[in-house]
């Protein structure tokens, strides 16, 4: 959002920046560290909850005696879904009624809703909490960002949306570890119910929060977002149903047909709406195609092989969910640390060919588990090598294409294109989980053979992205950010 004045009501007004007598106040060098480490929480308890949840997947399966794994699977997909297409216009939307209000509504929000699925006694409940439980979440991850940013200078900001981002990162580094914790020692519940005291401390805290307006500014295009997820539910549908309709089915076929063409709906909308759910003049430069795209394309790899490898380890391997959540831990903790040497390798020898080694790297990783896999369970020699090098490979091409995505952004659009780019990484998310439950449920007598189809995806999508990177990203002047 754009820097404004701020207001006697606390609020920050369009109009009053108007004169020139009446200039921006710049913020202090050292924001309050409580309020910037409370923004952050909204982004981490948001992104937590797309990979926590993972974890418990099986045990909730066994609590709702179910084995419509496509069905179930809405559990994770609705989650995402429901981001995607809010993420963009709940961010319009805070700019104009405030962001701290907003802020306390998404946390409240989240924090009811995640009560709800902690108690819910059937999988329609719990699905449903979960759609409401995204809303929430959708509106935590801009509000929490256009919060942030106006506490540091400009020149700053960058850093502010790199330490942001950490926060993200480290979320979905410790969710699935925490989530099998959980469901290990006091039920699948627990991962949702841990959210409660987080929420509500953070509405508390909340309250020092100083108010972000724009009085003005279009509507968000609330068609568009229903669109939006419409066109997702029934590709994420189609794609998760097509082993028992039949990929040739009718069905199968209506699905993707309708999804597409409601895609092509949004495209066609977000042209010429004022507020689009997708901000299509971010991707006017080659290196904004190449930096949202490719998140977009690494986000389907890299959720398809969470939810797959938790289903490996604890249907193939036998494991318990304590120890397959630890297991699959190393990829994103290796991701985060090398993120920030990732930033200072593209700096020295360019973003193209630092997402080309890391796509390289991520598939040497993916092939030492497709091996590994097929071996003893082992986690030292057939397992951690193969998670470790995925995770470090992961760890050079996500903050550089999130950098490359921003790059040439000016400094009053970074939240904007920052949401963007998390849209981008929604949508991957979406179909990565629901691709990873067809490959699970076609090969449901041969979890061995399932989760090698699922790698071989793994390896054929981040080929394409570092294909994506040699045609699309060029050296950026602007560091990336993490």
């Amino acid at each position: 959002m754009t820097d404004l004045p701020v207001a006697p009501d606390g609020t920050r007004d369009a109009a009053a920046g108007d004169s020139a007598a009446d200039p921006p106040v710049e913020p202090p060098a050292k924001p309050p560290v409580k309020l910037v480490l409370l923004c952050c929480l909204g982004a981490f308890v948001a992104f937590l909850d797309s990979t926590i949840v993972n974890v418990a997947f099986p045990n909730i399966a066994e609590t709702f005696d179910t084995t419509d794994l496509p069905t179930l699977s809405w559990v994770l997909n609705g989650y995402n879904v429901v981001i995607a297409a809010l993420l963009m216009p709940a961010g319009r939307a805070a700019d104009r009624l405030g962001c701290r209000r907003s802020f306390a509504v998404g946390l409240a929000t989240f924090t009811a809703a995640s009560a709800v699925c902690g108690i819910a006694d059937s999988a329609a409940v719990l699905i449903g909490a979960r759609l409401v439980q995204a809303v929430g979440a959708a509106i935590l991850v801009p509000t929490s960002l256009a919060l942030l940013l106006p506490m540091f200078p400009m020149a700053k900001r960058l850093a502010a949306i790199t330490f942001w981002s950490a926060s993200a990162a480290l979320a979905a580094g410790i969710g699935p570890g925490l989530g099998g914790l959980l469901a290990e020692h006091w039920s699948w519940r627990a991962v949702f119910l841990v959210n409660i005291p987080i929420g509500i401390a953070a509405v508390w805290a909340g309250r020092h929060l100083t108010e972000q307006r724009e009085r003005s500014g279009p509507t968000p295009d609330v068609l568009g977002s229903a669109l939006l997820g419409a066109s997702l539910g029934l590709l994420a549908l189609g794609l998760v149903k097509a082993p028992d309709w039949d990929w040739a089915s009718v069905r199968t076929i209506g699905c993707l047909a309708g999804g597409a063409v409601l895609a092509a709906a949004v495209v066609a909308r977000s042209a010429r709406h004022p507020a689009p759910v997708v901000s299509l003049d971010l991707l006017r430069s080659r290196n904004a195609v190449g930096g949202n795209i490719g998140s977009m394309l690494f986000s389907v790899t890299f959720y398809a092989v969470i939810l797959n490898n938790i289903l490996f380890l604890t249907g193939h391997w036998g494991w318990s969910l304590l120890t397959a959540g630890l297991a699959t831990t190393p990829p994103p903790l290796a991701s985060a640390l090398v993120a920030r040497p990732a930033a200072r390798l593209a700096e020295k020898f360019g973003d193209p060919l630092v997402v080309i080694a890391g796509c390289l790297i991520y598939i040497c990783g993916t092939l030492l588990l497709f091996w590994g896999g097929g071996q003893d369970p082992d986690f030292l020699t057939h397992w951690l090598p193969g998670a470790a090098v995925m995770g470090l490979g992961a760890g050079l091409v996500w903050p550089v294409l999130g950098g490359v995505a921003l790059a040439g952004v000016e400094p009053s659009r970074l939240a904007t294109a920052s949401a963007a780019n998390a849209a981008f990484r929604q949508l991957g998310a979406v179909l990565g989980t629901a691709l990873a439950v067809s490959i699970v449920t076609a090969s449901a007598s041969d979890a061995l053979g399932g989760a090698r189809n699922t790698w071989y995806l793994s390896i054929g999508f981040a080929f394409g992205v570092a294909v994506l990177a040699a045609v699309t990203v060029r050296r950026t002047t602007a560091p990336a950010a993490a």
